[in-house]
């Protein structure tokens, strides 16, 4: 230790010791733009004037440099150049430069190996999410705190920001190399920077070895992937993808590996492929085993894309079994991966769009897209801000046209146009979940309070919605009579869903209220849920396949609205029978749920529930009846289907794999029939609103101060019970068992979701 004191005074009295700044040339000198030694003579001229006979003066009074006309492209050119010299003369690049040639652990493929780099040409690349220029300060702490990032034991990207540590650790390198000069020496200690054999033999053990289907198989499962899920959650780039399957870049890259068997499994669910089910199980098992071989958190470095993607693939997947709340703790993984790469931040520069930084927005925002839809259902509170990024959105351009400059043709509508128009609700809805929904606390600390405040943010919000609704693109406009086609039908109709369920949320704080504040919002929601249902009965019908889980939930809180509506009509002392066809519409829910049951495990959850509160709520055996007397093929008679899906759900309905082409069960058969339809009945006006707010004015005694029972409100605001965190699938089952003897709704019984 005095060793290490008497290094640093010594330093320190050099320091002191340092010679001070030569004093300003003579005015000689200045005209010569020669150096001067004036200061250092006894005589006090300077060898340059001895020489040319002259005597030293220092009258002149030293002029400022005003600024050059020069151009902005030519200061930006310097700011880059200066830019370079500094990462040029940074110890911290010259520590990065060296670990570069350290081989990685583990599979020594990159995460770049997917993506190839786009054309410099960007002339017609859309516009990017915001034209705001990046906060300057910002970019240069961020910038100097990048370089510490790049001492790592790998070469992936490692964000560190402005309010690290390591970026005032820079700070002072900068200033260093700035004042007394840069070191060319590397001091770090080989110990502290390598991988130790320990850590090293530890990641090597749980490297996976995967098991993957027959190439058909895999080449079917493939095409139903694109064609089912990718329109609507375009996490991959298509021919990138197909190119690396056909290469068999599966077969070396184990994050690859996974992320290729996380698609499969997503996949299973549209296929009748026997192969796909777990042998001598039902049609709930399909895609299980892949998704089953899945690893997480298998190694201690940075993600790559693959990684990232596979998490956001288990999250669609897991929404299926038996624990969709698993799907909570990959969409924590996926963000802060995200984050830890940076990849929530706008790149500096103005670099062209390249393969790569698209592939990890569309990451990012599928993420956004997923947590905001979860918060959304489960009532959570949202871990990610929008103060806390300011990435793009990812360019509106198709998959084909990234390896001609990301130019999309102008007469060539875009099919990611839908993701940038879902991110952009999406954004809407985080705004209501956080003044709506938030805690008391934060409303305070953001300033969110007052008498009149809740209708204000609800009026700026339904203005929001306006605005998105004038903003949509015209092909993905939804009119029911006369809607789109091909891809842009799936589009437009979920686009249309998320849009009225976004209204719901908005409006449904008031809905519980018996006052006169609370008849608009219930119309509104009302009406906001008779379109859900109608449009997803002509989406179910042209398209004859299980629902993503994401269209679940517009459906069943739908269900749910609507018996609030009727509850609350009838206490308001109207006739039950005013609503008769809201019970057609109730009846659509639940086959809707009914069809998604037979392969989403918790849909025969919310199908149950919404068959228990429809029969409390509105008498006896009014699930029966209100199908049997208002059926969603026609209000005057009973339809046989209907009758076949009101009994009580069992394993024993479900679809075998012997009989693979009834695997969806007669539920889907509902929707090939004419006969069979919601949207053959159009929404109906509802209650005019004057008298359901003069009713509102004057409840009944009995109507007390909400219209939700406990067990309603349990549904509404269910709460969580986790276990411990397991490493795959099968541990994280078993740590999120169902328990049939519990009957409160958020208890196991409901699966914790």
């Amino acid at each position: 230790m005095s060793g290490q004191f008497s290094t640093y005074l010594s330093t320190a009295n050099g320091l002191q010791n340092r010679e001070r700044r030569p004093h300003r040339s003579c005015d000689g000198c200045r005209q010569r733009k020669s150096r001067c030694d004036g200061h250092k003579t006894a005589h006090g001229n300077c060898s340059s004037c001895l020489a040319f006979g002259s005597v030293c003066t220092y009258s002149e009074k030293p002029r400022k440099r005003g600024p050059k006309n020069r151009t902005m492209e030519e200061l930006k050119k310097e700011n880059e150049s200066l830019k370079e010299k500094l990462r040029a003369l940074s110890l911290c690049s010259l520590c990065s430069q060296q670990l570069q040639a350290l081989p990685g652990p583990g599979d020594p493929s990159s995460s770049r190996s997917m993506v190839r780099e786009g054309s410099p040409d960007t002339e017609g690349a859309a516009a990017s999410r915001s034209t705001e220029p990046p906060d300057e300060q910002d970019l240069i702490s961020e910038e100097l705190a990048d370089k510490i990032g790049q001492i790592s034991l790998r070469t992936e990207s490692t964000f560190f920001g402005p309010g690290s540590s390591f970026g005032l650790v820079n700070n002072a390198i900068a200033m260093k190399e700035k004042y007394l000069g840069s070191s060319t020496f590397d001091t770090r200690r080989p110990l502290y920077h390598e991988i130790l054999p320990w850590e090293r033999a530890a990641f090597n053990k749980r490297k996976p070895v995967y098991v993957f289907p027959a190439n058909d198989l895999i080449r079917s499962l493939l095409e139903l992937y694109f064609t089912n899920v990718h329109p609507t959650v375009p996490l991959l780039h298509r021919p990138t993808f197909e190119k690396s399957v056909e290469d068999g870049l599966h077969r070396t890259n184990t994050d690859f590996a996974a992320m290729l068997l996380a698609v499969l499994a997503v996949a299973s669910r549209y296929s009748d492929d026997p192969r796909i089910f777990v042998d001598g199980d039902a049609a709930l098992s399909s895609g299980w085993k892949f998704a089953d071989q899945i690893q997480i958190l298998q190694k201690m470095f940075s993600p790559s894309i693959y990684e990232v993607q596979t998490y956001a693939l288990l999250t669609i997947f897991v929404l299926g079994t038996s624990v969709p709340q698993v799907s909570w703790l990959y969409i924590g993984l996926g963000i802060r991966f995200l984050q830890q790469r940076g990849e929530h931040r706008r790149k500096r520069g103005s670099a062209p769009p390249s393969a790569e930084d698209e592939s990890w927005k569309r990451a990012f925002w599928s993420f956004v897209m997923f947590e905001r839809i979860s918060c959304l259902f489960l009532g959570r509170p949202m871990g990610l801000h929008v103060e806390d990024y300011d990435i793009e959105f990812p360019l509106d351009v198709d998959d084909e046209f990234w390896e001609t400059g990301f130019n999309q043709p102008p007469e060539k509508p875009s099919q990611l146009a839908y993701f940038i128009c879902h991110l952009r609700l999406s954004e809407i809805l985080a705004d209501a979940l956080r003044r709506l929904y938030g805690s008391k606390k934060s409303k305070m600390l953001l300033g969110w309070d007052g008498p009149d405040w809740e209708h204000r943010a609800i009026a700026q919000l339904d203005s929001s919605m306006n605005d998105f609704l004038d903003s949509i693109p015209e092909h993905l406009r939804w009119d029911a009579t006369n809607p789109p086609t091909g891809t842009f039908f799936d589009q437009a109709a979920l686009l249309h869903i998320f849009y009225n369920h976004i209204l719901i949320a908005i409006h449904r704080p008031y809905i519980q209220r018996a006052t006169t504040q609370g008849a608009p919002s219930l119309a509104i929601c009302a009406r906001a849920a008779r379109t859900i249902l109608h449009t997803a009965d002509i989406w179910l019908r042209k398209l004859q396949r299980v629902p993503l889980p994401t269209l679940i939930n517009p459906v069943f809180v739908s269900g749910l609205v609507l018996i609030v509506y009727m509850l609350a009509t009838k206490r308001a002392g109207f006739p039950i029978n005013r609503s008769k066809k809201d019970l057609a519409h109730i009846a659509t829910a639940m086959e809707l749920l009914r069809v998604a049951e037979t392969r989403l495990q918790p849909m025969g959850r919310l199908w149950e529930k919404l068959r228990d509160i429809s029969n409390e709520l509105l008498g006896g055996n009014s699930a029966n009846e209100a199908t049997g007397t208002t059926s969603v093929a026609s209000s005057e008679s009973l339809n046989p289907h209907l009758a076949a899906i009101s009994r009580p759900y069992s394993l024993s309905d479900l679809p075998h794999v012997s009989v693979p082409p009834e695997q969806l069960g007669v539920a889907l058969n509902f929707w090939k029939s004419e006969s069979f339809s919601a949207s053959s009945h159009p929404p109906e006006p509802e209650i005019p609103m004057e008298e359901l707010m003069a009713a509102f004015a004057n409840p009944p005694p009995d109507a007390g101060s909400t219209f939700l029972d406990d067990e309603l409100m349990s549904m509404w605001m269910a709460p969580v019970e986790y276990g411990n965190m397991a490493w795959n699938i099968s541990d994280l089952m078993t740590e999120f068992p169902v328990d049939d003897d519990k009957g409160q709704l958020g208890s196991n019984n409901f699966g914790s979701y």
